[in-house]
This record gives structure tokens, sequence and C-alpha cells, in this order.
């Protein structure tokens, strides 16, 4: 289902996504709508994956952007630190996860923050370069070195991966 998104092909990734509403489908509507810059539909999307299942790592990440869309960026960066620290407390370390984390960091504009989630997603093993160099959740943190070394260690391991794949 991801493919689209990381193709940032938005229109085909909502138009295939489940119909069913489930905290994990409606973050993932929303974070559709958040890319096509449809601001409403987004935070709808993203209140009510929350509201159907407040303990859900995609759904605590949709509030916070959500929460970002309503201009509470204090509260929105206080929420998502606190759900990178229990991410950590429980050993929770899926990197794809870990990108979500960094988007939201740098929509939030925590650069440090955004680029430490995003050197543990290139570290867990989600390392999509092409990805990463056109998404316009990271564009915040786009002109940072630390982001350049970043993605010089995704490319790397992105070519690796293909020279050993296809």
């Amino acid at each position: 289902m991801n493919t689209y998104l990381y193709l940032a092909e938005y229109d085909k990734f909502l138009q295939s996504l489940p119909s069913n509403d489930s905290g994990y489908v409606l973050f993932y509507r929303g974070l559709g709508e958040y890319y096509e810059n449809h601001p409403t539909q987004a935070a709808q999307a993203f209140d009510r994956a929350y509201t159907l299942e407040p303990s859900l790592l995609p759904a605590r990440i949709g509030k916070a952007l959500s929460d970002s869309i309503a201009s509470r960026h204090a509260p929105a960066l206080e929420f998502l630190q606190q759900t990178e620290d229990e991410m950590e407390e429980r050993g929770v370390s899926d990197a794809e996860s870990m990108l979500k984390i960094a988007q939201a960091y740098a929509v939030l504009g925590n650069i440090p923050a955004a680029l430490h989630a995003l050197s543990h997603t290139i570290e867990g093993g989600f390392f999509c370069y092409p990805c990463f160099v056109t998404d316009p959740l990271l564009a915040n943190i786009r002109n940072e070195s630390e982001f350049q070394r970043l993605m010089e260690e995704a490319r790397l391991r992105h070519e690796q991966f293909k020279s050993r794949f296809f």
C-alpha cells in the first residue's frame, strides 16, 4: 500500500487504501490528504484515528500532525517527544515508523529531533533514498549539512541494496 506513497503518487495512494475505518488506515488516509495539501481532511482523518486507537503509534503521530495543522505546535512537539520516548522504553525500533516521527518533527520545525529520528530510520534499515530527497515533509531539514550526510549514507545503502537484489 505504501508504494504509491513513496513514489509521491498521492492520489493513487489514497485510492488504494482500504475503505475500513481502522486507526491505521485513517492515519494513512490523513497522511495522503496531508501530502495532497488538504489540511482539513488530513486533520479529520488523523483525529478520527487517534479517537479510535489512541495507543496506536501511527495515530499518535497523526495527532501531532493534526495539532500542527491547528497551529498547536508546542503541544504537538511535547506529544511527539512523549511518543518517541515511549517507543524507546518499549523497544520499538521500526525504522519506517521512525521516518514518520522524523517527518513530523521536520514539519513542526524541530530540526535536531528530525535529523536524529531520520538517522535512526536509516540505521534501522529503512533507507529509501529517492523518497527522502523529494519528500515534502522533510523540506525543513533538506538544507542541513547533517541531512546531506544522512542522504549520502542512505544513497550508498540504497545502491548497495539495488546491486545485490536487482
